[in-house]
């Protein structure tokens, strides 16, 4: 019975130390961190789309560049799209799919005009 258990037990060490985002290694706990800057006219609503719910991260102003933390919750099961919406008549920016993982960082800078907005996703790099 003991053989099993060590058995067992290595089979799950190898698993764990397969999984990752892009054969990189982060800490479970570590939240994902989106940071906007808004060089449009009018301020920006930050809204996480997920798995069907919709997740208000907040306002970002004309000329501010502002830093959102993601509950876990909405990282979890798969692809996520960032919006930003200005109001009533206006163009919505949107980040397009992404797949997140606990650690990433978010930069996304919404222009002038919204439709160019580039987004880039930054993952953590494993420690030497």
């Amino acid at each position: 019975m003991r053989r099993w258990s060590w058995v067992l037990l290595a089979a799950g060490v190898l698993a764990e130390s397969g999984c990752g985002h892009a054969g990189q290694v982060s800490p479970t706990g570590s939240p994902v961190r989106v940071e906007v800057t808004n060089q449009f006219a009018l301020p920006m609503e930050i809204h996480i789309l997920a798995g069907g719910a919709d997740h208000r991260l907040g306002t970002v102003h004309p000329g501010m560049t502002i830093r959102f933390t993601v509950p876990q919750a909405m990282i979890g099961n798969g692809s996520v799209e960032l919006q930003a919406d200005p109001g009533p008549g206006n163009p919505t920016a949107r980040s397009g799919v992404l797949l997140l993982a606990p650690g990433d960082i978010v930069e996304w800078h919404i222009g002038a005009q919204p439709f160019n907005s580039p987004i880039t996703v930054h993952s953590p790099r494993p420690k030497d």
